[in-house]
């Protein structure tokens, strides 16, 4: 049992920048801190500026970020190194051996059918119910709206949600992800206001940091510390 690390688990897709988002307030906060990528989709290599020399582990501005290890189980790494570990498991089957080890599980999704559908074959076959946060993004008026997502994913039959958030197309956030994957760095700042309350919500009730300690550590991450 690992009493001094925090596990946090996400599924689904767009979720490498808020998994660098939390990495980023939790460093600065004094955590040891590690992302591992269980996904097959491999996202976050194209956000990090990843020389393939240097194998399956990256050290990016403090933390560990391990790279393709989609059959490669969490419990064979030395998570108790850390005081901090995020994982991604994008839609992988072989990453329900992991859910052990998880504190809560984030699900997130954008709109895209292409992406919505493999999320919900996963969900559904998760082999536990997990307590998770639910994250809809680039979410746009009209007729798919995040309360179909929700009946798509059977989000209620197979998660246990503590919290729910969705979040507004922002072209303006749209484009520094954008620029992210392109410019392979990851630029922390043009946050939309209900974006930044996620995090600083998130933080201070799974990691039990203390808010004002939290939004500090916002706060400078944005201005490049």
């Amino acid at each position: 049992m690992m009493d001094n690390t925090t596990v946090i688990g996400f599924a689904g897709f767009s979720k490498s920048d808020i998994m660098l988002y939390f990495a980023r307030i939790l460093h600065l906060l004094g955590e040891n801190t590690a992302i591992i990528d269980r996904s097959t989709e491999c996202e976050i290599v194209y956000s990090v500026p990843y020389d393939p020399g240097c194998g399956n582990i990256l050290e990016y501005r403090g933390i560990d970020i391990y790279l393709g290890l989609s059959n490669f189980p969490v419990g064979q790494l030395p998570l108790n190194y850390y005081s901090s570990v995020l994982i991604d498991l994008g839609v992988n089957p072989d990453a329900y051996k992991d859910l052990d080890y998880l504190k809560i599980l984030f699900i997130v999704t954008d709109l895209n059918r292409h992406h919505t559908i493999p999320l919900s074959a996963w969900l559904g076959n998760l082999p536990v119910k997990p307590t998770a946060v639910r994250i809809i993004r680039d979410t746009l008026y009209g007729k798919i709206r995040p309360d179909y997502i929700d009946s798509l994913l059977k989000i209620q039959q197979v998660a246990n949600i503590i919290a729910s958030y969705e979040f507004p197309f922002d072209e303006r956030e749209y484009y520094t992800r954008l620029l992210t994957q392109y410019d392979d760095i990851f630029k922390f700042n043009k946050i939309p206001k209900e974006f930044k309350t996620m995090l600083i919500d998130c933080v201070t009730e799974i990691f039990n940091k203390q808010r004002r300690d939290a939004v500090k550590a916002l706060k400078k991450a944005q201005l490049g510390g």
